[in-house]
């Protein structure tokens, strides 16, 4: 099955994002966890073969002229390449995954590859899938895994009608993200492109609770969660940012049911303020549940797309890079839901989690990622940012903190 259409604005600003600052992956991807018999990479090989006619994120790639380039159909892309193994030490699959999240996709053809990791445990062995955000966006990822490890048609949000009131707010929140945030341009401190990542785990049903009374979601929590460490750590790290709100960007999915395996990217950015100002738990969730209730809303999903893919490919490319300008860069989030189960054969997969990007200039990226009964959280930062590693740490000490007085 080739696309319906040719590549939308964000595809091509994706695409030229990657040739104008190469030094920058757009790597992203997924590393489940299985418990079982390790299976032969013919085996898993043979697997994935099977599936390639079915998943247009396996088989394309784009191609040709910047901002123009064009889907181009590999029907039978080099598996050998793509599906490989790594035996790992006993207690070393963090470092393993340290590696391969940092290494080169294959560099010709579709860009993704899958890494059967062995060895690290007893009864256990993982996977790593790796693709590239110009052929997969968060959910498309998620459902080419339901695709090879679930079998099951992935559900779509309910898709709504775009209104002129969903209009006038979303040109008002773009516009509006595109002023000077002057937070993340310290001459003294400049951010430097190198990559620091860390995790994060908590029960999903903790974070529910946590936004349940207050009339949010466990992802409201999460960014609340983030709200409450960045006013942490700006206040011993970063004046710029102390007590300020800090501009972010949540990926919100406007993918149909029918899209479900189409490559490339159906989400907008949809821009709101961090409440990093607000000095408790639950003065900062109830703010993140204003700012994402209309994003939430079936006709502002479909207002999103419609607006992004109206939009000229220059014009759209131009307006995100002055988003990765230092006076101008966000904090960018992102959610992925897992609804149903995983496997491999008679393997469970136990556990999954996503690892995310970092576009040039940003100061930090998160994907949570619910799976199973637990959420689990991938942070990468600009390695420049003093004490920032700490922030898993920070987010997670912040479940703590609901219904506490202000420190």
């Amino acid at each position: 099955m080739a696309p319906s259409s040719a590549p939308n604005p964000m595809d091509l600003g994706m695409d030229a994002a990657a040739r104008d600052a190469s030094s920058i992956p757009l790597t992203i991807g997924a590393v489940l966890d299985l418990a079982g018999a390790v299976p032969s990479l013919d085996d898993l090989r043979e697997h994935v073969a099977a599936s390639l006619s079915r998943l247009p994120t396996l088989t394309h790639h784009l191609a040709g002229p910047r901002l123009r380039a064009r889907w181009v159909y590999d029907p039978l892309p080099n598996l050998e390449v793509r599906v490989r193994e790594r035996v790992v030490e006993a207690g070393g699959l963090d470092a393993a995954l340290d590696e391969l999240i940092a290494l080169p996709l294959p560099d010709s053809g579709p860009p993704w590859d899958l890494w059967l990791l062995r060895g690290h445990a007893t009864g256990t062995y993982t996977l790593c899938y790796r693709a590239s955000h110009t052929t997969h966006d968060g959910i498309g990822l998620r459902n080419t895994l339901y695709a090879l490890f679930g079998g099951a048609t992935p559900d779509a949000p309910h898709e709504g009608r775009a209104t002129a009131a969903s209009f006038a707010r979303a040109l008002r929140a773009q516009l509006g993200s595109l002023t000077r945030a002057e937070v993340w341009n310290d001459p003294a401190t400049p951010l430097t492109g190198e990559r620091t990542r860390g995790w994060a785990h908590v029960s999903t049903e903790l974070l529910r609770k946590k936004a349940a009374a207050a009339g949010g979601s466990s992802n409201d929590a999460s960014l609340a969660c983030l709200a409450y460490a960045l006013r942490e750590w700006t206040t011993e790290h970063w004046p710029r940012g102390r007590s300020k709100r800090l501009s972010t960007v949540v990926m919100v999915d406007g993918r149909s049911s029918e899209e479900w395996n189409r490559p490339g990217n159906l989400f907008a950015f949809a821009p709101i303020n961090l409440p990093c100002h607000l000095p408790t738990f639950d003065e900062q969730l109830a703010a993140v549940i204003a700012a994402t209730r209309s994003v939430k809303h079936p006709s502002m999903r479909r207002t999103l797309r419609t607006l992004m893919e109206r939009t000229p490919a220059r014009s759209y490319y131009a307006a995100a890079r002055k988003l990765t300008t230092p006076e101008r860069a966000t904090v960018d989030t992102s959610h992925v839901a897992f609804h149903r189960p995983l496997c491999h054969g008679d393997a469970p997969v136990t556990s999954v989690r996503m690892f995310t990007w970092l576009p040039q200039n940003h100061p930090l990226s998160i994907i949570s990622c619910s799976y199973a009964g637990t959420t689990s959280v991938h942070f990468v930062s600009d390695a420049a940012l003093p004490g920032l590693a700490d922030l898993p740490r920070r987010w997670t000490a912040a479940l703590d903190a609901a219904g506490s007085p202000p420190a």
